[in-house]
């Protein structure tokens, strides 16, 4: 398990990255999130605040495609020794 960098092909912002799987993606900002244009065009004296940027998400899902970023993949404990909730 270990983050990428990855920089947005739209703004060139620098993020840390590791995805899991096409649902599950990890990243860690390596700048303010405010920095992002698009973040940064929600509007916190009225209560709207983005949170996510289709932008990186393109970038993201365009690193994975060309097997620039990889996914990680976990082995996930198995077997009757495995602790079971009750």
């Amino acid at each position: 398990m270990t983050m990428q960098e990855l920089t947005c092909d739209r703004c060139g912002l620098g993020v840390l990255v590791e995805k899991f799987s096409p649902a599950h993606t990890s990243i860690q900002w390596e700048s303010d999130t405010s920095e992002c244009p698009v973040i940064s065009q929600g509007n916190p004296a009225t209560g709207v605040h983005r949170r996510e940027c289709n932008a990186l998400r393109d970038s993201i899902d365009r690193a994975v495609a060309r097997s620039v970023l990889t996914e990680t993949h976990l082995d996930l404990p198995a077997g009757p020794d495995l602790p079971r909730l009750h």
